[in-house]
């Protein structure tokens, strides 16, 4: 275990068990064996051969566990509390979860871990049993906090079709630890931005779903409307790393990208040169300053209009209004009626 993939590295792709034509399609670009493959980002092997390939990669370099397992996983850490007489009222409830959730952060704290995936059990007499999960940014054993994200979803325990006759029973399973330094508190009141940054995170993604909050994340392309993805906040984390801007020389990108890029009309003096003028918007634009080209090619797993090599030129018109636009295509050699697009607009 956990020496799957070295082990695997020098045997040739079609041991994936996938198609002979995308095992030949690799071997021509020169990916002929799993470590080959293994040493691609993801995405990029997705994008060009499909999930399947992916899929495969992952389990036979054992970093996707394939096992059938029948039964739910043991909690790291569960507490779990009995009433005498059952209780309805949802303001008890969540007093009684206050309380479990403080035994389950002195367990959580004696080991110096901290829970990511909460999840409270809430049973009714009458067998039935309701489930709420919270999941953090951070390694977490707040059980303020906590109550407060388990707050925003009790109304899920709730069924007004069948009331039912209370709970008798509430059991906290904390399904996912990390480890969790004491932090000492600054004098100064500094690094507290990252902490309140990730609870706001946490508050809305309790309130509105996982998938509903989401922040930008970097991507390794070189075309600007695929260089970021969107990934869920509370996933990516509040101390998120952008690349650092060099700013000796000013923007190269405009702070406004168009997706999709918004096509126009051009005159160009030369059929490879920049557009003297353009119509966009019911507005025509008189150039009087154009800086460029700068060429960026698309991957080499592409194809189709998409493939085209992009030719992109920052123009200033009369009225000072600055555009970044590009050609599509090469004008003689990829194609003979090169598309004109608008993809972004400086401050």
């Amino acid at each position: 275990p956990g020496g799957e993939a070295v082990a695997v590295a020098p045997l040739p792709v079609i041991a994936l068990g996938i198609d002979p034509a995308v095992a030949l399609a690799l071997t021509r670009a020169g990916l002929k064996t799993i470590g080959d493959l293994a040493a691609r980002p993801g995405d990029i092997l997705v994008a060009r051969f499909g999930a399947l390939l992916a899929t495969r990669l992952r389990r036979v370099t054992g970093r996707e566990d394939t096992r059938l397992t029948p039964r739910r996983a043991v909690a790291a850490c569960m507490v779990e509390r009995r009433f005498a007489e059952p209780v309805g009222r949802r303001e008890d409830l969540l007093g009684a979860l206050g309380l479990i959730l403080g035994t389950a952060g002195a367990t959580l704290e004696e080991r110096g871990e901290g829970g990511r995936l909460f999840e409270a059990s809430f049973f009714r007499t009458d067998g039935v049993v309701r489930r709420i999960g919270v999941e953090t940014g951070e390694a977490t054993r707040d059980a303020a906090a906590l109550i407060r994200l388990f707050a925003e979803k009790m109304h899920l325990i709730d069924d007004p079709s069948d009331p039912g006759f209370g709970f008798d029973l509430i059991r906290l399973a904390v399904l996912r630890t990390e480890a969790q330094m004491q932090r000492q508190a600054r004098l100064d009141g500094r690094g507290e931005a990252d902490r309140e940054t990730v609870a706001l995170i946490d508050r809305l993604v309790a309130r509105f779903g996982r998938d509903s909050v989401v922040r930008l994340v970097d991507r390794h392309s070189h075309i600007p409307e695929r260089a970021e993805a969107m990934r869920p906040a509370i996933a990516v984390g509040a101390t998120l790393a952008w690349p650092a801007m060099r700013a000796t020389r000013p923007l190269t990108r405009p702070l406004q990208l168009f997706d999709p890029p918004q096509p126009i009309e051009t005159l160009a003096e030369v059929p490879d040169g920049p557009p003297a003028t353009f119509h966009w918007r019911r507005t025509t634009h008189q150039i009087a300053r154009a800086e460029g080209p700068e060429r960026i090619a698309t991957e080499w797993w592409r194809d189709g209009e998409s493939a085209l090599t992009r030719d992109y030129y920052c123009l200033e018109d009369r009225e000072g209004r600055r555009f970044w636009v590009f050609r599509q295509g090469l004008y003689g050699a990829e194609t003979t009626a090169p598309r004109w697009f608008v993809h972004g607009l400086f401050a």
